[in-house]
């Protein structure tokens, strides 16, 4: 599981709002935090004195928010990085320094004192990164009104092996964080002909998905898993997704994305995709180990 939560922070209070969330996850899966704040690389006009006073006031603001952490959290598992140069690449190399490691941010965000957009970053990180991204929408919040909890892992599968590729994953998460685990799975046959011919393919079709979900309920109750159950959604599969996130409280959706190298790692799927930009929740992305291209 993770060893290190990666945080990165553009001075913004919203980008601020999932440092709670490491503390929770990081003490229940005894990782340490590290917080990163890259500084935009100036352009060659701007003194370099002024660059520098720019690294000083980021250094200043991550040494405060450490600070801050220490008082509820072991200190010695707390560090900080400032970078300089362009934040999503800084951020995807910075975690893919050490291996399990969860890059966790905001998924909106305003200009902070770099004056990074934190969403436009949050999108390329996602996109390019190889460890799991948890991105955490800034109004996230539980039904009390408190900071959203993580109580119920939503996990889409569509029947394939690159979708089944996040189940050890996430039955090691939901053991840890002692998690309910919803499997989903969406259908929508779309096929030309006559309404009785149809309504005898939706049948076929929904029976076929609901076969394939129970026999991946009953795999992971036999890998341990106690609290695991489905649902069944006909329509479109990212709307899906989005909409019963949201009817389920304090819970944590699981996607995964192709596995590869060069400009194909910023081609996440399409549902994949939507879901992320769609979604008022909180969505775990992991990049699948497949080596294809």
């Amino acid at each position: 599981m993770y060893k290190r939560i990666l945080v990165p922070l553009d001075g913004s209070a919203l980008s601020e709002r999932v440092l709670p969330i490491a503390v929770f996850l990081a003490q229940l899966l005894g990782a340490d935090i590290e917080l990163i704040l890259v500084v935009s690389k100036p352009a060659e006009e701007i003194p370099k004195k002024l660059s520098s006073l720019a690294k000083k006031e980021a250094d200043d603001y991550l040494r405060k928010r450490i600070k801050s952490l220490s008082e509820g959290f072991d200190k010695k598992k707390l560090s900080y990085r400032v970078k300089v140069g362009y934040p999503a690449s800084l951020i995807i190399e910075r975690a893919e320094s050490r291996k399990e490691t969860l890059i966790l941010m905001s998924s909106h965000g305003y200009s902070g004192v770099q004056r990074l957009l934190l969403g436009s970053i949050a999108g390329k990180v996602v996109q390019a990164a190889r460890t799991p991204v948890l991105l955490v929408p800034a109004n996230a919040r539980s039904p009390e009104g408190d900071l959203v909890k993580f109580q119920r892992m939503i996990v889409p599968l569509d029947g394939s092996k690159l979708a089944e590729s996040v189940l050890p994953h996430v039955l090691s998460l939901c053991q840890s964080l002692d998690m309910e685990l919803i499997l989903v799975r969406s259908y929508d046959p779309s096929f030309p002909g006559s309404s009785v011919r149809m309504r005898d393919i939706a049948k076929i079709v929904r029976d076929s998905a609901e076969n394939y979900i129970r026999e991946k309920v009953e795999e992971l109750k036999a890998k341990g898993l106690t609290r695991v159950s489905y649902r069944i959604f006909r329509g479109l599969p990212a709307d899906q997704i989005t909409d019963f996130a949201i009817e389920t409280p304090n819970s944590l959706t699981v996607m995964c994305t192709h596995g590869r190298q060069g400009i194909g790692r910023w081609m996440l799927g399409s549902v994949t995709n939507a879901v992320i930009h769609c979604s008022e929740e909180p969505v775990l992305v992991i990049r699948s180990s497949d080596k294809k291209k």
